[in-house]
């Protein structure tokens, strides 16, 4: 997921909030790559992949 800490944050919140409707625990384990003026990191990071496969 990719964007301001906020939205993300909010999004987080959300889907813990379902999973605790159907479940009695919720374990939320989160890594965060904060990168002041990247744009798009999960697009270049797939294009990156898909350049290096179609070399094969």
């Amino acid at each position: 997921m990719e964007g301001e800490w906020g939205e993300v944050m909010a999004v987080v919140k959300r889907a813990v909030a379902v999973v605790a409707a159907r479940a009695p625990r919720v374990s939320v384990v989160m890594k965060a790559d904060i990168r002041p003026g990247v744009t798009d990191g999960l697009n270049s990071k797939v294009e990156t992949v898909e350049r290096q496969l179609s070399r094969g």
